[in-house]
């Protein structure tokens, strides 16, 4: 795994990156890499549902970025090759996954220079897996958070990069922690590229 220094220090580093995921959420994501003018290569989505694709996959043809959309990434356990070749195939130095339904292989997930990192709406490893939110609010929980974490082969279960706390009230609702602290705190993958400094 390759070692993480966070400090205001470290330098700016641009980095060629493949997104995994979908979403809204996602899209934002998009949207701050290039922002920040790291070089996005590659987006990797899930298919069109009837006739409405994924708001990841529309920010990145409209911006000229090529797309990949997989029912699945593997059969029985395997890594399907044509797949594992269009992923190679645009060279990334680090994927980034903000969103991700899917299992990923982890020749996919440890290919990059810098292998991945994920985003998940809880303190791990609180609340892994999904609707972590709903849990959240469930298990009476009076801090709700994020956690920006390096992918291995476990369910939300790698060494943790970065976390953020907010509190919960005992008005909040799925979609109040979510508008107010976890969809903006998307941010935090801008900032993590920004102080991160990376190397082998």
């Amino acid at each position: 795994m390759p070692p993480v220094s966070l400090t205001d220090e470290a330098p700016k580093k641009s980095l060629r990156v493949a997104i995994i995921g979908q979403s809204t959420f996602a899209a934002e994501v998009f949207k701050l890499l290039q922002r920040d003018g790291h070089e996005v290569v590659g987006v990797f989505t899930v298919l069109d549902k009837g006739n409405r694709e994924d708001p990841l996959a529309t920010i990145a043809a409209q911006n000229g970025k090529p797309v990949y959309k997989y029912k699945t990434w593997r059969i029985k356990g395997k890594v399907i090759p044509e797949v594992l070749e269009q992923y190679k195939s645009v060279n990334a130095d680090i994927n980034v996954l903000p969103f991700c339904t899917q299992f990923i292989p982890m020749e996919v997930i440890t290919h990059p220079k810098y292998e991945s990192i994920c985003y998940h709406p809880s303190i791990l490893p609180r609340h892994r897996g999904a609707s972590s939110i709903n849990w959240t609010l469930i298990e009476g929980d009076t801090t709700c958070g994020l956690s920006i974490f390096w992918a291995d082969d476990g369910l939300d279960t790698g060494p943790i990069l970065l976390q953020k706390t907010f509190p919960v009230t005992i008005d909040d609702t799925v979609d109040t922690i979510y508008n107010k602290y976890l969809y903006p705190e998307g941010e935090e993958y801008s900032f993590l590229f920004r102080i991160t400094q990376t190397t082998r």
